[in-house]
């Protein structure tokens, strides 16, 4: 119980009133600490703290101060991740390769996590006291993955008897005046058509105005790897399937829109009209935020709009005669390589794009934030050999940031034990952004989320700020943090 002191700044309101580092944190206003986001909540409540804690030989005592609903000068252990205990048919980190560090495999399922940070968790490891803490403390807007509310349906896709009513839990926390995100991973035969059409009408019948409202519904086609062995059978989103479905839906996703005061509600990935070979809809199609962006919503169209921006700024020319090498994935190449045509054309660059195969998750996986390094590294070896296998035969390579980024944070406020599972510089496969350079001869970048990310980039390069491929202090950490997104290039 209670949460570890590991230092108390010099001077600090804290150390004022006789805390230690190694004291455990025990209670704020009469109420527990259960971790540090608890802290955060409790110790800004009210503008004094009174505060009851425990010494490491087991005495406790009490502690007050008077700061004004601030901090009290205290860092605090970080918190261990919730894991997941469902057992979804269709869970990416039950498709991933062996051999990748112990960290990649984790399975958080974890509320603090949805509400910093937008992860969508199936409140499988949320009971009733969960619930309400997350109303005591407002912990909202959550995440939350549904995939079906029809009760059998969501047994059969989480793999858990006693998780089939989601509904229950979704509206205790829309009773406490929480707002929820809501998803579902559609698979063919499994969560589709009437189950479908249940789920829409039930959580579109939990939207309102004011708060304690589903703010969206995104639809997200399954995601599948190479390395399904010994798991369910599961039927992959082909084109056909994908193409059917983006026409059947974009017009419901207007039709909702409208009756939602023109913003819309019904959200659809952008990955169904990639696997289609269909133009992703206009600005008009998506929230004015940008909810569920990233959740893969949106990505392609907001990087348009940025892109086409950038081309007519004066920005732009900062590209001109430059020769690049855009690596990318399967599904987001046509887009990339129309953005780059458009670019060539306005300021004479040689922007060229080549999309990267998966040979690690395998062929059906496209998307560019789950590309290795080394799926990288020979994609673009096998485009220097194409073009006479001359060492200078660009002046740089870009690599997707979606591929290096971290999954989660850290922040300076919150971190989670066990959480990050890649630094940034690294790829999911341990290689390192300067081993890759290095490999490849010439200044390697990450994309950023826009063009004038890249620019910042290769200008940075030009100037050696990225020392064979380090991270410089322009690096744009921007990007995804789901494997759903089609986005970065």
């Amino acid at each position: 119980m209670g949460v570890q002191i590991i230092t108390v700044e010099s001077g600090s309101l804290a150390e004022e009133a006789g805390i230690r580092p190694g004291d455990t944190l025990l209670k704020i206003h009469g109420e527990a600490v259960l971790d540090q986001l608890s802290y955060q909540y409790l110790i800004t409540r009210e503008d004094e703290a009174e505060l009851f804690l425990q010494r490491p030989d087991g005495s406790t005592f009490a502690a007050y101060v008077e700061n004004g609903g601030e901090g009290i000068g205290v860092d605090l252990a970080q918190d261990e991740v919730k894991v997941c205990k469902q057992n979804c048919v269709f869970c990416f980190v039950h498709q991933m390769p062996k051999g990748f560090r112990k960290s990649l495999y984790l399975k958080d399922e974890d509320i603090r996590l949805s509400f910093l940070y937008g992860h969508f968790t199936t409140l499988s490891s949320s009971d009733d006291a969960e619930l309400d803490r997350i109303v005591r403390e407002r912990l909202s807007p959550i995440h939350v993955s549904v995939h079906a509310t029809d009760p059998v349906a969501r047994v059969k896709v989480v793999g858990n008897p006693r998780e089939g009513d989601i509904l229950r839990k979704i509206d205790r926390l829309l009773a406490g005046g929480i707002d929820v995100h809501t998803q579902a991973v559609v698979a063919p035969g499994l969560n589709d058509g009437a189950i479908w059409q249940r789920t829409l009408e039930d959580l579109w019948a939990r939207r309102r105005e004011g708060r304690g409202s589903v703010l969206s519904l995104s639809c997200v086609p399954v995601g599948l790897t190479a390395h399904r062995e010994n798991l369910p059978s599961v039927q992959d989103v082909d084109p056909d399937f994908a193409r059917d479905w983006a026409l059947r839906w974009s017009p419901e996703v207007r039709k909702y829109a409208k009756a939602n005061g023109g913003e819309p509600w019904l959200l659809l990935a952008d990955e169904w009209f990639t696997r289609a070979g269909l133009d992703v809809p206009g600005r008009a199609f998506y929230s004015r935020s940008w909810a569920q962006l990233e959740n893969g919503v949106g990505l392609v169209r907001r990087f348009l709009e940025h892109s086409r921006r950038f081309i007519k700024s004066p920005k732009a020319k900062g590209f001109a005669g430059r020769r690049v090498l855009l690596l990318t994935g399967a599904s987001f190449a046509p887009t990339l390589s129309r953005v780059a045509a458009e670019l060539n054309r306005a300021v004479g660059s040689h922007l060229r794009v080549v999309a990267a195969k998966n040979f690690s998750f395998g062929e059906t996986v496209t998307v560019a934030g789950l590309l290795c390094g080394e799926d990288l590294k020979y994609a673009a070896h096998a485009d220097r050999e194409e073009k006479g296998g001359r060492a200078d035969w660009v002046d740089a390579v870009v690599v997707p940031s979606a591929s290096l980024r971290t999954v989660t944070g850290p922040t300076d406020q919150y971190t989670l034990r066990g959480v990050v599972v890649r630094e940034e510089g690294t790829f999911l496969d341990d290689l390192t952004l300067p081993q890759l350079a290095a490999d490849l001869g010439v200044p390697t970048v990450p994309s950023g989320a826009h063009l004038s990310h890249l620019l910042d980039h290769l200008e940075a390069a030009d100037r050696g700020a990225f020392r064979g491929g380090a991270l410089g202090s322009t690096f744009h950490t921007a990007g995804l943090n789901q494997p759903q997104g089609a986005y970065n290039p």
